[in-house]
């Protein structure tokens, strides 16, 4: 490293003078420094001689990659196509966005399917079993049909979205009954509550995220801390107010891009690229919590349940990466060819994206919500691409130090659900048409 001021002149200052100079010269030609050099060095050339000798490392930052290294990534599973099916129309199921979910002890994999407000079982290689639902409040009936939750004997249960009530069926498929939730007022400090699954008379959940931008172009932008809640049944119709469990922070979720002189409808609102949001997964009793944020490359997985007490928590070490400009433009130039048809000066809108864009030191190492699957595992999917393949952990649910497993899946498949052989999701084809895809795990050679 070369620094700009030279040994020879340091004679000609006086010494009260030079030494805080030259500390906040090498600084900040290298922030390496910054904290690095004694305050108890008062003299020039020690100061100096100091930082040449090597006593404080700068020379060519390297620093990312000596983070990198410090943490060996694992060897890597990766899958091989196996099964693959798509409608049925001869029994009019058709697919428009299935949520794929494994029930390995029967063989069956279901197909949850909210736009149809239909569920379906199959066999692995697509032969229909039964299907379930339609549009409707009754019994079997749904309006936003949320998530399915297998039980022990292979009776299922499939949640309505938002209004806390489900419906149970037996194994086979026939209805059992529709089980009402809390009355739709519920909310909690104003704002509505988006209930998951009942356990022992208690529900946990959340509040309902409004993200986007109002008819005249006000930004919807959530509060930085949202509450995981519990509601409780009390009998004779009546139900606790919803209680805080513990707190997500989720400051970094949006990004606002207002154009400088602009019309109010010149505003975006969509997802920070770079956020570390925390994120939750409910099932019956149980909320998982993912926090990205905090010491580079770890990720904090805690898991509460309906009394609020913390059941599981394990810290996942993964190899730090620290956010390049490369990283920053690439995502820029993408959202920015997206919108070039619109009569926008270029500059003006490069410059409004990058004025909301939030940029953190390292990149997060988790991104969207964690997948809770039938092998007993926490799924994080990472932002990290090889090849067209996206790097996935699968950490032990519920053992504080059980061993990883590093795969690689296709980036354009959507995992929902994985058993001990294989991970099952959607893939949509070259016209739009989402398929089911089974996907055999294979282990790492050696």
């Amino acid at each position: 490293m070369r620094f700009p001021v030279a040994l020879s002149l340091v004679p000609s200052f006086p010494r009260p003078t030079v030494v805080p100079l030259l500390r906040e010269t090498l600084c900040a030609r290298c922030p390496r420094l910054q904290g690095a050099v004694p305050t108890s060095v008062t003299s020039p050339v020690a100061l100096l001689l100091m930082v040449l000798s090597g006593g404080v490392a700068c020379g060519e930052d390297r620093s990312t990659e000596a983070e990198e290294a410090r943490i060996e990534p694992l060897p890597a599973w990766v899958t091989e196509a196996e099964y693959r099916f798509g409608d049925s129309p001869e029994e009019e199921v058709f697919f428009a966005s299935p949520m794929v979910r494994a029930d390995p002890a029967r063989g069956r994999i279901f197909a949850v399917d909210p736009r149809n407000h239909q569920v379906s079982a199959w066999t692995p290689d697509g032969t229909l079993l039964f299907r379930v639902g339609q549009k409707g409040e009754g019994p079997g009936e749904f309006i936003d049909m949320g998530s399915l939750h297998i039980e022990t004997d292979g009776a299922f249960r499939v949640q309505e979205a938002r209004r806390g009530r489900y419906t149970r069926y037996t194994a086979h498929g026939e209805l059992v009954g529709t089980t009402p939730g809390p009355p739709a007022t519920l909310s909690y400090q104003g704002r509505s509550v988006d209930l998951h699954w009942p356990d022992e008379g208690s529900y946990l959940g959340d509040l309902a995220i409004a993200v986007g931008s109002t008819p005249t172009g006000e930004a919807l932008v959530p509060d930085p801390r949202t509450p995981v809640l519990r509601v409780r049944d009390l009998g004779d119709g009546r139900w606790s107010d919803p209680e805080p469990l513990l707190w997500l922070e989720i400051g970094n979720l949006t990004h606002v891009i207002s154009i400088p002189d602009g019309m109010p409808t010149d505003r975006f609102v969509t997802s920070q690229p770079f956020g570390d949001p925390d994120h939750v997964r409910f099932e019956p009793g149980a909320a998982v919590v993912m926090r990205p944020k905090g010491d580079p490359g770890t990720v904090e997985l805690i898991e509460v349940d309906a009394t609020g007490d913390t059941v599981w928590h394990r810290r996942v070490e993964l190899a730090p990466r620290r956010l390049t400009s490369d990283m920053v433009d690439g995502v820029a130039e993408t959202w920015l060819a997206q919108r070039a048809s619109r009569d926008m000066p270029p500059a003006r809108l490069r410059q409004a994206y990058y004025d909301g864009l939030y940029q953190p030191e390292y990149v997060p190492p988790a991104e969207a919500p964690p997948v809770l699957t039938a092998s007993g595992e926490v799924w994080i999917r990472t932002p990290e691409v090889l090849d067209n393949l996206r790097v996935y952990y699968a950490v032990p649910r519920g053992e504080p130090a059980g061993l990883l497993r590093r795969v690689l899946l296709p980036e354009s498949l959507w995992l929902t659900d994985a058993t001990e052989t294989h991970i099952w999701g959607a893939q949509w084809d070259s016209i739009g048409r989402p398929h089911v895809i089974g996907r055999r795990l294979v282990a790492p050679v050696g």
